[in-house]
């Protein structure tokens, strides 16, 4: 439901041009509610614009009542003052927050500024204060609809307004049901274009933090194929073996962590996070991968050992791909953990 700012008064129309004015009002409320607007209102003195048109729009709720659909904002020097007759009989309408402090016209404005209050504006009438929200509005590019029958501020808003758009609605060619069935088309426009804005910028985002990802997980795979590399191409000392195979679950482990995150879209994690997680997961799950192997052939672990085996090669190979296995999977790997921290990693039998 979007919800329109009612800003206007009658105080320098004359009496019959006033009376005539809050007849109009009466009808742009039922307009207003005929076509799902909620209301935004500030004032409720019989001389201004609000009171009429929540009249009418109440009275078009009466078969059909949304909770809540009616904000009342006004400032703690008005508390007591500002109260609609509607109010008494219909009070689950309404939702009265006060602005903070006792000045009303700040807060005023800024509630026109604020995306989360107000969807769109409607003047009627009014004199400096209902100019300068609408062109606070128009500054805002909200959606505004400024009557014109009755000019006052509302009528230069609308000479401002009426040059920028073909359809825009004039006393003259539009009912108040047409200019308030326009308004609702801009609302819906906006709220495309809000949209539209929203996604551009998650996908901004997205290529960015993708971007990232694509040059964390080529440093990380560089080191992994260097480590892989002096694993296996060279025969290294044996006090550095486990060096190697620490770095290698570590790097592998990093490295299926930062490959999900770009290649299955998983960007919500920063590259950072996926190499922390991907890493312990890596080191966690490859070492319990290794930790029955040395078990059935120590060898190269004995303080004494002078080589590194061929079979002791093709046992890191093996926890390195198990490794890079477990950094793909790692939220599984944690989730286990968390639910299961008794019970450890199943692994592989002993090779040899």
């Amino acid at each position: 439901m979007p919800y329109v700012a009612i800003i206007g008064g009658f105080y320098d129309l004359d009496a019959v041009t006033a009376n005539s004015a809050k007849a109009r009002a009466v009808e742009l409320g039922k307009a207003l509610a005929e076509n799902g607007f909620g209301l935004v209102v500030y004032f409720s003195d019989d001389m201004s614009l609000e009171t009429h048109v929540v009249h009418g729009y109440v009275q078009e709720l009466a078969t059909s009542e949304r909770s809540r659909c009616i904000r009342i904002r006004f400032a703690e020097s008005q508390r007591g003052q500002v109260y609609f007759p509607e109010q008494q009989n219909y009070g689950e309408l309404f939702d009265a927050k006060l602005f903070a402090g006792p000045d009303w016209e700040a807060p005023f404005y800024g509630s026109l500024v604020a995306a989360d209050q107000v969807d769109a504006a409607l003047l009627m009438a009014g004199g400096r204060s209902t100019l300068i929200a609408g062109q606070v509005a128009v500054a805002r590019a909200l959606p505004v609809l400024a009557i014109d029958e009755f000019g006052g501020a509302a009528g230069r808003i609308w000479s401002t307004l009426s040059p920028r758009f073909t359809d825009y609605p004039s006393s003259a060619s539009h009912s108040l049901q047409q200019s308030v069935a326009w308004l609702r088309e801009r609302c819906r426009i906006a709220a495309d274009e809000r949209r539209e804005s929203v996604r551009r910028e998650q996908l901004c985002v997205t290529l960015m933090r993708r971007r990232q990802t694509g040059v964390w997980l080529s440093a990380v795979f560089i080191a992994l194929l260097t480590v892989f590399f002096l694993g296996s191409a060279y025969t290294p000392a044996p006090y550095l073996w486990p060096f190697l195979t620490i770095s290698g679950l570590v790097f592998a482990g990093a490295t299926g962590a930062l490959s999900r995150s770009l290649i299955w879209g998983g960007l919500e994690t920063t590259p950072g996070v996926s190499f922390l997680l991907g890493s312990i997961a890596g080191f966690v799950v490859g070492l319990a991968y290794l930790i029955p192997q040395f078990i059935g052939a120590p060898e190269v672990l004995n303080p004494t050992a002078t080589e590194v085996a061929g079979t002791d090669k093709i046992q890191f190979f093996s926890a390195v791909l198990v490794a890079l296995s477990a950094g793909v999977g790692f939220d599984t790997v944690f989730s286990r953990l968390k639910e299961k921290p008794g019970e450890p990693i199943a692994a592989p039998p002993a090779s040899r």
